[in-house]
């Protein structure tokens, strides 16, 4: 007996590691075969035991061999290896199984994991961000239990195949009992291969492999006596190779009756080394059973009528094959069920999924075969230690001694041989050269018959090489380095013979190295030379099995191998690349485990790509799908749902939705197919016909949703139905009375709103309490409707499928309270669940009478395909208090009622730094509808109103107002957006002709206007309305319930354009009203203006006065067909007057000549210019009071005092019978409204700085030097007046507005007017005195003054002296000037350069000054002095005598800052000629 090894620890027994590296799993799944030949009565002590053979009761003892295992090299040199590991098979069960019986269990086992709660408990990535340690830290083989199964079984599941030798036996381990009665004759019966019916007789098998005999003892049966007898026997006879192995059969005597022994820790440890026994046993008889499923004639191929189950035992332990089994095909993809993305879901049942029904027991793979049973219920620890030591002593003194002399005899004999150049030119010459040939030698490669199940359709014949070729010992040789962990020199006979396949075509010999080679490289424990080359290696493998050999299961195998060592190796980016390469259409369920398996990949990659992992996702659960897995498909997809969750990725949502849809409705999940659909049915990106298809199918789909839930479809609600689109913002509510094209451009409307409400408080048409409550409700902004008033609710209905929907029974869902506040109540979850309303029909009418309101049925919209309608329900309140628009009930496809809340939001909020980075939207407060006691209802129409005008036309049109509500409606104000194209008047001017004027002789005719001289907001009117008692009309008139009031209103077309007027109405209740201050209502007109004429005018200072300017003005008739005519100029101005220069007055044709302007004519005219005698004080005058104002606000201090009153004189110039005036209405207002349209938008390009709101405060309507034109004309044959405007001619010179002094602010720490930061009001004190549109000039005007003709003999009289007179007038309001005047000599040449001639002089002769040359002087605002000058000439010609250089300087506060000064210096611009004729 040998010695007993040391005791080893109980747990675990055998020190086989739960959870190996995938390098270790690699290598103990190529590990070396040991085929088992045990004799019955060594089997029936193992069953004894529970254990059903030999060769189950050894297996898990050679997953771990105890100790270091010290194998030698190719060179001789030992190494250690400290996990060896063999196989153990029993030798009738080495054959390759059925690989299409393999598949189908695998797919059944895949289905059973599905169907396990924790395969839905993955981790829900949805992000990179989500990659957590977590996630890392948890393998993929425990993510997905399914495809650790699915592998454990394509790399253990093997058999004999030609063209490696990894599932050859090594060894045979022959066993028998010692009570066997002939052992001898037994050994020799189990283990012969000259017997013809030899079990692995098979050319390709080497049978003269090591024999390592055991002979069992059984203390119960035998006596260790006759067992020692019986084993010396056997290592006389067989030699060494020997081992007596001590196995109790039975347990102790007092338990002889009983089922189980006691539980004790030792049992339990040994009962744990058979643990994976009913997942082997399970596996093998499913195996079996579909292998004889598959075994009937139809499945058979046309070259095979019969094949045998090589896993069904004989009685003898022996099976003869007739021919070799081929495992060149490629396993036959299971059947599936239908496709899951074709075919109607209205044809199948929702349990119909498709799945096989198997005949035999379906247990889930690794389920115990009974929760009883105790394998080696009879075994000790002794017997457990005896067998490892029998394994050890196989594996150490015999099997590896045995490979490794082979190892060295074949690289002697064989591969020495070949690797040499000489060995490679003489195997050539022979082939080419030679007259034998190899075929017909029994070593050399052969064709035989391939039969088998896995014989590819139409493959006769299998090329081979037998086990004696030195191409099989070479293949052979690297198989057994490899097995030995020699990976090195296993690479490089790889590498060798591969080649040899190559040559001889023998593809998948070539397949199975190129496999090996990558396998060598990435087992190495060295870094990669070159990763493409293994990649390449294995990628010729795969392309090989599948191509050459259609062998798609060696092609999975290999595909697993490498990924395995890639997942060692952690090169997560190379292996979605190797895994994708096996999705084929040859097997769904192989393709969907490898992409989800690559999905997970890419998470772990250096930088997660976690769009890659749900692209990948979606296409592993379509594959699942196809092949009837529908629980994993179901899961793939719903971890791709969260990756598109968030994102805009429409399509890809809508794909995946979809695939949910129907995997839940084949799961039987009816109402998460529901759901499913739901969010899939709005998908505007598919075709007609699958958007058709869509909605037939979740039609179907609900109505049995419905019936199996026991609900009403009509009644109860389905939430989140898509269909149709419905855009809450555009959602909102109006009056009855409302314009129907008032709903665009609302922030203008606001803004408008808010200024009405600000000029009205201000003006005091809202006072007192009413103040507060107007402010409230602007605030507020919610719609206010007086009860019986009804009002509409405007949804936006969009279809953006490309087949038309129905949708009928539309009503409002709405929710009254008694308060007024608002509604606190935002909550809209559980909103979309509310049931169909239901109330009394209102005869004659689409309403329905409820408790606290009447609301409008629509019963059936037609939507055709992308169509958008704006529909419009009416409400009619009953009570005072708050309506609550909650949402829209409606049916869609008359079979799915659902109510679809309204989630309409707010302004967007910029307060915070976080709302200007996130959008953040205010609460919307516009569908809250407030009730109140009876109010007036303003309507309107406009009569008259042309689409098309002239510009600078005029015309009336009527404005009619209507009170259709309860009560008195009074202070009518409207504000306009257009305020210079409308003017409005009192009832009484219905029809008044606007031009008509009074008669004047002489055409001309003065008028002084006295009014303030204020900016003012010309887009508010007060509306008059009637009086009571009769009187005039005025703006604090009433117009009672029911009645109706007519206004005129006149429309100029100001400029030229398509326009879109904007009227704002304001009004109020007669009597009061504690909830509401005013109603507001919108309205809107379009009307295009054309162009007329088109007026150019310029202006130029007159050479016979200072203060006085040529006007030339020259007007276009734009018109093709029209004939204008001129009516009248008028100017109107606080100090300039008008008169004509090329018009004679009093000349009717030469009036006519040049006002009569025909089509596409133009006439010119000249006008004259001038000052009035009376001038404006100094303290009076508008830039006075300007200049106050901006030194106010930017040394902070209050000032509100008004500006000055300003005289406008209006000098009119008329061309007919009549003057028409300017003081009357509508034409006052008009050129009001112009003049500060045009004042503001000045105001607004010189000073950008200052907000508009403070223009009034700060600047007048006219200045004191403004002229303002206006052209009066008509058309005779078409009777249409109108005058155009040129606006602002300003004859002063150019000065800063601002003329005040800036002193510290230091001193004043209260709050002031205008509060800006330092940085703002340097700003601002900046662009007021450095501003460059209103640099100042000088404020002297000179004129120079002579005869233009003299007469003179200077023959008799000598010399001519020719007094000059020379005007200086100072036209600043408030600077004085110091001047100092230079007569210049006539030969200077900065004088000529300075006038714009092109010859440097006018002075052929020289003429001289005499007397003083140089004047100083000082010149107070507004003041002329006259200087004399003499010019002496010699002879006669012509000269120019305005040569001069005046220099000015100029102070406002020249005592008190001297510093404050300006300077100009000025040359004249224009020859001042005189004429010296002899």
């Amino acid at each position: 007996m040998p010695e007993k090894p040391l005791p080893v620890p109980l747990s675990p027994l055998l020190g086989i590691p739960t959870s190996p590296s995938p390098r270790e799993h690699i290598a103990r799944s190529l590990s070396p075969l040991i085929a088992i030949a045990a004799s019955p009565d060594a089997d029936e002590i193992c069953q004894s035991n529970h254990i059903p053979s030999f060769a189950d009761f050894i297996k898990p003892f050679g997953e771990h061999v105890q100790g270091r295992v010290t194998p030698r090299d190719s060179q001789g040199t030992p190494y250690a290896i400290d996990n060896f590991c063999v196989r153990f098979k029993a030798i009738d069960k080495l054959d390759e199984p059925n690989h299409r019986a393999l598949m189908d269990v695998m797919d059944d086992h895949v289905r059973a994991c599905g169907s396990d709660p924790a395969a839905s408990d993955i981790v829900h990535i949805k992000s990179r961000s989500d990659v957590d340690d977590n996630y890392l830290d948890t393998s993929l083989d425990q993510l997905m239990p399914w495809y650790a199964d699915f592998k454990h079984m394509m790399l253990s599941l093997r058999g004999i195949t030609e063209h490696e030798t990894f599932d050859h036996p090594v060894a045979v381990l022959i066993v028998i009992s010692s009570a066997n009665p002939d052992p001898m004759s037994t050994i020799m019966q189990l283990y012969n291969p000259n017997v013809p019916s030899f079990t692995i007789d098979k050319p390709y098998v080497d049978p003269n492999i090591l024999r390592f005999y055991v002979l069992l003892h059984d203390p119960q049966q035998t006596t260790l006596e006759q067992s020692q007898i019986v084993f010396d026997k056997m290592k006389k006879t067989f030699g060494l190779h020997c081992h007596l192995l001590k196995l109790n059969s039975r347990p102790p005597p007092s338990d002889l009756f009983e089922d189980s022994i006691q539980h004790t820790d030792e049992n339990n440890a040994i009962r744990d080394i058979w643990s994976q026994l009913p997942t082997s046993l399970n596996i093998e008889s499913r195996l079996q059973a579909r292998t004889s499923t598959l075994a009937g004639p139809e499945i058979l191929s046309p070259n095979n009528s019969s094949f045998s189950t090589p896993l069904s035992p004989s009685p003898s332990g022996h099976r003869r094959s007739n021919s070799a089994s081929s495992n060149t095909n490629s396993f036959t993809p299971p059947t599936h069920g239908t496709n899951l993305q074709n075919g109607p879901l209205d044809m199948s049942s929702p349990l119909e999924d498709g799945t096989r029904l198997p005949t035999h027991d379906m247990h889930l793979i690794g389920s115990a075969a009974s929760p009883a049973m105790q394998y080696g219920r009879c075994l000790t620890v002794d017997d457990v230690q005896n067998t490892q030591f029998m394994i050890k002593e196989l594996v150490v003194q015999s099997l590896v001694p045995f490979m490794e002399r082979n190892v060295q005899h074949w690289n002697e004999q064989v591969a020495s041989a070949r690797r040499g150049i000489t060995g490679r030119v003489f195997g050539a010459g022979r082939r080419f050269f030679g007259t034998s040939s190899r075929t017909s030698s029994p070593q050399s490669i052969q064709s035989i018959p391939a039969t088998g199940p896995n014989t590819p359709v139409g493959t006769n014949t299998l090329t081979i090489f037998p086990y004696g070729a030195p191409e099989a010992q070479m293949r052979k040789l690297a198989d057994y380095a490899f097995m030995l962990r020699d990976f090195k020199f296993a690479h490089a006979i790889y590498d060798n013979v591969r080649r040899d396949y190559a040559t001889e075509k023998a593809y998948k010999y070539h397949a199975g190295t190129q496999e090996m080679i990558g396998v060598c490289q990435l087992m190495m424990n060295q870094p990669l030379s070159n990763k493409l080359d293994v990649d390449r290696n294995f990628e010729l493998a795969v392309q090989q099995y599948l191509g050459r050999c259609r062998s798609s299961f060696h092609a999975t195998r290999t595909t697993i191998m490498y990924y395995e060592l890639l997942k060692a190796r952690r090169m997560w980016k190379e292996v979605p690349t190797a895994l994708v390469r096996m999705t084929g259409e040859d097997s769904d369920l192989r393709s969907a485990l490898f992409l989800e398996q690559a999905a997970h990949c890419f998470l772990r990659t250096p930088s997660p790509m976690a769009r890659k992992y749900g692209f990948h996702l979606v296409m592993a659960g379509h594959r699942y799908g196809k092949a009837s897995q529908r629980q994993h498909a179901f899961r793939c997809y719903k971890l791709a749902a969260h990756i598109v969750e968030g994102q805009e990725w429409s399509v890809a949502k809508s794909h995946i939705q979809f695939a949910l849809g129907r995997q839940a409705f084949h799961l039987g999940q009816l109402e998460d197919a529901v759901k499913y659909f739901t969010n899939v049915l709005a998908d505007a990106k598919q075709m007609p016909q699958q958007q058709a298809a869509h909605i037939r199918e979740f039609l179907f789909i609900y109505r049995q949703y419905t019936t199996q839930a026991g609900i009403d479809p009509l009644k109860e609600a389905l939430p989140h139905l898509s269909l149709p689109v419905i855009d809450d913002n555009s959602t909102h509510v109006t009056l009855s009375n409302t314009q129907s094209n008032t709903g665009d451009n609302q922030e203008e409307w606001s803004t408008m709103e808010i200024e009405l409400l600000e000029e009205s408080i201000a003006k005091g048409y809202i006072a007192g309490s009413k103040k507060a409550l107007a402010i409230q409700q602007q605030d507020d902004q919610r719609p206010i409707c007086a009860v019986g008033e009804p009002f509409l609710v405007h949804i936006s209905l969009f279809n953006p499928l490309q087949v038309a929907i129905t949708i009928s029974q539309l009503i409002l869902g709405c929710k009254h309270r008694e308060s007024l506040q608002h509604n606190t109540d935002t909550s809209t979850e559980s909103d979309e669940n509310v049931p169909m309303i239901y109330g009394a029909h209102i005869e004659g009418t689409n309403m329905y009478a409820f408790d606290d309101f009447e609301l409008e049925k629509v019963s059936e919209i037609f939507l055709e395909p992308l169509e958008k309608r704006m529909i419009s329900l009416a409400i009619i309140p009953r009570r005072e208090g708050s309506i609550a628009v909650k949402g829209l009930h409606y049916t869609f496809n008359d079979l799915v009622h659902t109510f679809k809340p309204f989630h309409k939001k707010g302004k967007r909020l910029h307060s915070t730094r976080e709302q200007l980075m996130t959008p953040v939207y205010a609460v919307d407060h516009t569908l809250d509808i407030i009730v109140t006691s009876p109010m007036p209802l303003l309507d309107l129409a406009f009569h008259g109103i042309p689409e098309t005008i002239l510009s600078g036309e005029l015309v009336q049109a009527v404005l009619e107002i209507n009170n259709k509500g309860n009560k008195g409606m009074t202070a009518l104000r409207l504000k306009s957006s257009h305020p210079s194209f409308i003017c409005i008047g009192n009832p009484e001017e219905m029809d008044k002709h606007v031009y008509a004027g009074e008669s004047d002789s002489k055409h001309q005719k003065e008028e002084e206007i006295k009014f303030d001289n204020l900016l003012f907001d010309s887009s508010v009117i007060s509306v008059p309305l009637p009086a009571e008692g009769g009187g005039k009309s005025n703006e604090r008139g009433v117009v009672s319930p029911g009645k109706t009031t007519l206004v005129p209103l006149w429309i100029r077309g100001d400029r030229i354009g398509k326009h879109t007027f904007k009227f704002l109405f304001s009004y109020q209740s007669e009597e009061g009203n504690g909830a509401i201050a005013h109603r507001t209502l919108r309205y809107t007109v379009n009307l295009q203006v054309l162009p007329s004429l088109k007026i150019n005018a310029f202006t130029r200072p007159s050479t016979t006065a200072v203060n006085e300017y040529i006007l030339g003005i020259e007007i276009e008739n734009l018109q093709v067909a029209a004939n204008f005519q001129l009516n009248q100029i008028s100017a109107t101005s606080p100090v300039w007057t008008i008169t004509p220069l090329s018009i004679n007055i009093d000349s009717p044709q030469d009036i006519q000549a040049k006002t009569s302007i025909p089509p596409r004519q133009t006439t010119f005219a000249y006008y004259k210019i001038q000052k009035k005698a009376k001038q404006t004080e100094q303290s009076l005058c508008p830039e006075a009071w300007t200049s106050t104002a901006l030194e106010a606000l930017l040394n902070n201090i209050e000032y509100h005092e008004p500006p000055p009153p300003v005289d406008l004189h209006v000098s009119k110039l008329s061309f007919r019978d009549t003057v028409i005036p300017f003081n009357t209405v509508p034409l006052k207002m008009f050129a009001l409204n112009s003049r500060v349209h045009w004042r503001n938008s000045n105001l607004q390009s010189q000073f950008p700085n200052i907000s508009p709101e403070k223009y009034d405060t700060m600047f007048t309507l006219y200045n004191s030097s403004d002229v303002d034109l206006t052209i009066y004309w008509n058309i005779p044959n078409m009777k249409r007046h109108g005058h155009h405007y040129i606006i602002g001619v300003n004859l002063g010179i150019v000065q800063n507005p601002f003329q005040g002094q800036v002193t510290s602010s230091k001193g004043n720490s209260g709050r002031t007017m205008f509060e800006q930061t330092a940085k703002e009001r340097a700003t601002l004190l900046s662009s007021l005195t450095k501003n460059k549109v209103l640099k100042d000039e000088s404020p002297v005007k000179l004129m120079v003054k002579t005869n233009d003709t003299i007469n003179h003999d200077f023959e008799d009289e000598g010399l001519l002296g020719v007094p000059v007179d020379i005007v200086l007038k100072n036209c600043s309001w408030n600077k004085t000037a110091t001047y100092t005047l230079e007569l210049m000599s006539w030969t200077e040449n900065k004088v000529a350069q300075s006038q714009k001639s092109a010859k440097p002089t006018l002075n052929i002769h020289p003429f001289h000054w005499t007397g003083a040359t140089v004047f100083t002087g000082t010149l107070h605002p507004d003041e002329t002095n006259t200087l004399e000058a003499q010019a002496i000439f010699q002879l006669p010609g012509v000269y120019d005598v305005n040569r001069w250089k005046l220099t000015i300087e100029t102070s406002q506060y020249r005592d008190e800052h001297p510093d404050s000064t300006g300077y100009f210096v000025q040359w004249p611009s224009l020859p001042q000629i005189v004429t010296i004729i002899n």
